[in-house]
C-alpha cells in the first residue's frame, strides 16, 4: 500500500513537471508571438489610434453648434449726461446669452484632409503587417538557432562517449602492457577537451530559448522544450528549386514608401487647395439682459424714481453665408515647392532600396544554393567518417591502428556531423530572409 502511494505520488510529480514545460513547434511559436508579442500590441493600438484619427477627419463636415454666455455686473456705477446734467447710471449689470452654427459647404482642404486621412490608415496597417513579417523571421530563425544548439550539443555529446570509450580502451591496454602511455595520456586530453565545448553549447542552448521567450512575450522563467531537430527539415533543403520567380511586389519596406509618396501628393493637393474660395454656412441666435437698480435720478430739478428691474430681450436670428478667397499668400507657394523637394528625395530613396532589396534577393539564393551543395557533400562525409572510424577501431582492436589514428577518425565523424546541421540551419536562415525581403506571410 505505501509502495503504490510513493508511486502515484512520483507520477503526479512527473505530470506536473511535465504541465509546466511549454513543448512548442514552429508554427505553434509564430502564433503566440503574433497574438502575444508587445510589438504587435502596440501596431493594433496604433491601427486603431489612426481610425480615430479618420473619424476626426470626416466629422469635419458635420455641423458645428457653440454656445456662449457673459454676465457683467458694475462694481462702480457708469455715468451718463443727460439735459446737460451728468448722473450715475442706474444700470446694475449686462448679460447675454448665444449660439452659433456652422457648417462647411465648399471647402476642398478639407475634402483633401480625409483622402490624407485615408493614406495614414493604409500605413498604419502596413506597418502592422511589417511588424508581424519581422518577428516571424526573427521568431524562425530563434527557432532554428535553438535547433542547431540542442543537435550540436547531441552531436558534441555523443563525440564525449566515444572519446570516453576510447579512453577506456586506451587505459585497459595500458594497464596490461598493450600500449603506450602516450596513447592513454592523448585519450584522455581529448575526453577532456571536449567538457568546455558541451558546457558552452549547453548555456547556448538557455540563451536561445530565453531569446525565443522575449519575441513570443513570454515569462523567461517558464521551461520551454521546442519540437523537432535540423534534420526534419532536410526535405526543404532537398526541394529546393534553382531559380524560383522573385518579386518586391509584397515588400513591405516599398510598400511604405509607395504610401508616403501618395501622402506626399495628397500634402501637396492640401497646399494648393488653400488658394481655394471656401464657402461656409452660418446662423446666430442672441438673447440679451440688463438690470438697473432702484435710484432717483434729477433731471432738470425734478426727481425721477427708478425702480430695481430687469428685463430680457431676443436679438434676433441671423442666416448667412461666408466666403473666403485668398488673394496672395507667398508661404503656400513656398510650401508646395518643399512638398515637391520631398517627394523627389523619396523617389531617390525607392530606386536605392529596390537595388539594395534586389541585392539582398540574390545573397539569400546565392546562400541557399551554396547550403544545398554543402548538406549534400556533409552527408557524403558523414557516411565516410563513419566508415572509417569503424575500420579505424577495428585496426586498433587488433593492434595494427594507433590511437591517433583512432581519435583523428572520431574527430572527423563530430566534424562532419556537425557541418551536416550548420549547412541545414543556414539554408534555413537563408530561406526566412529571403522570405522577409520578398514579404511573404
Amino acid at each position: 500500500m505505501l509502495v503504490g502511494v510513493v508511486l502515484l505520488s512520483a507520477m503526479s510529480a512527473a505530470t506536473a513537471f511535465a504541465q509546466d514545460t511549454l513543448t512548442l513547434s514552429l508554427e505553434q511559436a509564430i502564433e503566440i508571438a503574433l497574438s502575444e508579442s508587445p510589438t504587435i500590441r502596440i501596431a493594433d493600438r496604433e491601427i486603431e489610434r489612426v481610425d480615430y484619427s479618420k473619424k476626426s477627419a470626416w466629422y469635419g463636415l458635420l455641423p458645428t453648434l457653440d454656445g456662449t454666455g457673459q454676465y457683467a455686473k458694475y462694481m462702480v456705477p457708469g455715468q451718463m449726461s443727460m439735459m446737460g446734467q451728468v448722473m450715475n447710471s442706474p444700470t446694475d449689470y449686462n448679460a447675454s446669452l448665444g449660439l452659433q452654427l456652422a457648417l462647411p459647404l465648399v471647402a476642398p482642404s478639407l475634402w483633401k484632409s480625409i483622402q490624407l486621412s485615408e493614406l495614414e490608415m493604409q500605413m498604419a496597417v502596413e506597418k502592422s503587417r511589417a511588424s508581424k513579417i519581422t518577428l516571424r523571421n526573427d521568431v524562425t530563425k530563434a527557432y532554428y538557432s535553438i535547433l542547431l544548439a540542442q543537435d550540436s550539443y547531441n552531436v558534441l555529446e555523443e563525440g564525449y562517449k566515444i572519446a570516453k570509450d576510447n579512453y577506456d580502451e586506451a587505459k585497459k591496454r595500458f594497464e596490461v602492457g598493450l600500449s603506450a602511455e602516450y596513447d592513454y595520456i592523448s585519450a584522455e586530453v581529448q575526453m577532456t577537451n571536449l567538457m568546455p565545448n558541451l558546457l558552452q553549447v549547453k548555456n547556448g542552448i538557455s540563451q536561445a530559448k530565453m531569446y525565443l521567450k522575449v519575441l513570443i512575450g513570454m515569462d523567461v522563467s517558464v521551461p520551454l522544450s521546442v519540437v523537432g531537430n535540423l534534420a526534419d527539415f532536410e526535405n526543404e533543403v532537398a526541394l529546393r528549386s534553382a531559380e524560383p520567380e522573385m518579386g518586391l511586389v509584397n515588400n513591405t519596406d516599398l510598400k511604405q514608401l509607395d504610401i508616403q509618396r501618395s501622402q506626399l501628393d495628397k500634402s501637396f493637393e492640401i497646399q494648393r487647395s488653400l488658394r481655394m474660395p471656401t464657402l461656409a454656412f452660418f446662423s446666430q441666435y442672441g438673447y440679451s439682459g440688463m438690470g438697473n437698480n432702484a435710484t432717483t435720478m434729477n433731471l432738470g430739478g425734478m426727481p425721477i424714481e427708478v425702480e430695481k428691474s430687469s428685463a430680457w430681450y431676443s436679438q434676433g436670428m441671423l442666416i448667412g453665408l461666408t466666403l473666403n478667397i485668398p488673394i496672395f499668400h507667398i508661404t503656400d507657394i513656398i510650401k508646395e515647392k518643399q512638398i515637391k523637394i520631398q517627394s523627389n528625395q523619396l523617389q531617390i530613396q525607392r530606386e536605392y532600396l529596390e537595388n539594395s532589396l534586389n541585392f539582398q534577393i540574390r545573397t539569400s539564393i546565392d546562400n541557399m544554393n551554396k547550403t544545398v551543395e554543402q548538406v549534400n557533400a556533409a552527408k557524403i562525409a558523414i557516411a565516410g567518417a563513419q566508415k572509417a572510424y569503424t575500420i579505424s577501431t577495428k585496426r586498433y582492436e587488433v593492434g595494427v591502428g594507433t590511437m591517433l589514428e583512432l581519435q583523428n577518425a572520431a574527430l572527423a565523424v563530430t566534424q562532419s556531423q556537425l557541418s551536416y546541421r550548420q549547412a541545414i540551419s543556414d539554408f534555413l536562415t537563408a530561406k526566412a530572409d529571403l522570405d522577409k525581403v520578398l514579404g511573404n506571410e
